[in-house]
């Protein structure tokens, strides 16, 4: 095992997409870093397991693209392969219905009245011109009720919303962040990635060690030092210290105060402690076969599940069999029931895809998994409620992932680790640069 310099430009602590990201950058402009993992693998939400060729995920991934992810994979050269879901369907009532995002799908849709469609082709018409952050301190569900006065048109974008946002509760996420999302998905194609999101792991990985930085899994960092308002370096678990000019904390929010004077550092515990994660309940199953290959991709509109088999469109199993994700988005605010949420997935399968249990290789089921680090609420005025990328009174101690800056999912992941590491590279730059005096 390679072994660790005592000292380094960068040390970054967390694997996962932020961390990768950082890396590369970093270690491409020339900078020695260090990156350390805690567990075993790296990926965090990004890992991927392997149970006999099916391939699970921790939960239901997809890329979005037009956004920061797409532009640093293209930046860095990070080459994947993909298929992208034709047609999204709606579970409404029982019955299955094409989602009536086209022009032919909304005149046919068979549940929709003629003044139904007309107020959605005014409103699919309109959000491309909305000027998103104008909605910041709106909640979802108050611009549902100011926009919408067909209750099933408000049905079908409340359910959208939910998908988007990953959160049950609308009253309390901001417009801004579904209006966006629901702008880009317009104009840009969503894409399941061949093999998982474990490939873009593996990809980032080797540009980080191509471009000379040191990735150590399986060891965990216990602190971070600083002195004087300047960082220090980092503290491992075997009480090594790796000095390092700069420190990005590219893990979770809790994670992250924690490193920082034991807990106890007030100015960061100030803008962690009242972030809100989204969180979902995830049901995987991998099947021989798809039951009902009709209906790959379903959206509930009544509660919030959603069903997507991406073995359809991506390579996730092995030949003839499939991988189907499920997930119920969950309110922050009021806890559920974990077996009942379970329940609630099995039926959403039970009605898509019924005969799924018959066909069972394996099952997974993740009660609470984190969707994303910070939900950006209409009281916390959206995005621009969120963390910057600098931890205060700490000179060269940053922050990245995705509770950070703008966006959502993988694009605040990627978007703020580019961010920091340029602002490194930047600063370092500018300090290199012979003061002169004039007289």
């Amino acid at each position: 095992m390679k072994s660790f310099p005592a000292t380094v430009d960068v040390a970054i602590v967390g694997g996962g997409l932020a961390g990768l990201t950082a890396a590369t950058y970093l270690a491409r402009a020339g900078k020695s870093v260090a990156l350390f993992e805690k567990a075993a693998s790296l990926g965090g939400r990004a890992a991927t397991s392997n149970h006999e060729g099916y391939l699970f995920n921790r939960g239901i991934h997809a890329l979005y693209t037009g956004g920061a992810t797409e532009e640093v994979l293209k930046d860095l050269g990070i080459a994947y392969s993909y298929g992208s879901p034709k047609e999204t369907f709606l579970l409404h009532e029982g019955h299955i219905f094409p989602f009536p995002a086209s022009a032919s799908a909304l005149l046919g849709s068979p549940f929709l009245k003629l003044g139904d469609k007309l107020e959605l082709v005014r409103i699919l018409s309109t959000v491309p011109r909305i000027k998103a952050e104008s909605l910041a301190h709106l909640s979802v569900q108050e611009w549902l009720e100011r926009t919408i006065k067909h209750p099933v048109d408000r049905q079908i974008l409340a359910s959208t919303a939910r998908v988007f946002t990953y959160c049950s509760n609308l009253d309390l996420v901001s417009a801004e962040v579904f209006v966006f999302k629901l702008q880009r998905s317009l104009k840009h194609p969503v894409l399941y990635l061949d093999g998982g999101w474990q490939m873009l792991i593996e990809g980032l990985r080797q540009a980080a060690l191509q471009a000379g930085a040191s990735i150590r899994s399986g060891t965990r960092v216990t602190a971070v030092h600083h002195q004087h308002g300047q960082v220090q370096g980092v503290q491992l678990f075997d009480e090594m210290v790796v000095a390092a000019s700069s420190v990005i904390l590219a893990t979770t929010p809790d994670d992250a105060a924690k490193l920082v004077g034991g807990g106890a550092y007030a100015p960061l515990r100030d803008i962690i402690d009242p972030l809100i994660p989204a969180r979902i309940a995830c049901l995987d199953v991998a099947l021989r076969h798809l039951p009902e290959p009709r209906y790959p991709v379903v959206q509930d509109v009544a509660a919030p599940r959603f069903l997507s088999a991406q073995s359809v469109y991506s390579r996730m199993a092995p030949e003839g069999g499939a991988m189907v994700y499920t997930f119920k988005m969950l309110d922050p605010i009021h806890p559920s029931d974990p077996k009942q949420d379970e329940r609630a997935l099995e039926d959403l399968l039970d009605t898509v895809q019924p005969g799924w249990r018959e066909v069972l290789v394996k099952r997974c089921f993740l009660p609470h998994i984190e969707a994303i680090g910070m939900l950006p609420t209409a009281r916390g005025g959206g995005y621009a409620g969120r963390p910057k990328p600098v931890v205060p009174g700490i000179r060269n101690l940053y922050l990245a992932g995705d509770w950070i800056g703008a966006g959502f999912l993988s694009d605040p992941s990627m978007g703020s680790a580019r961010q920091v590491a340029q602002q490194i590279i930047a600063s370092e730059k500018q300090a290199a640069i012979p003061k002169t005096t004039i007289r």
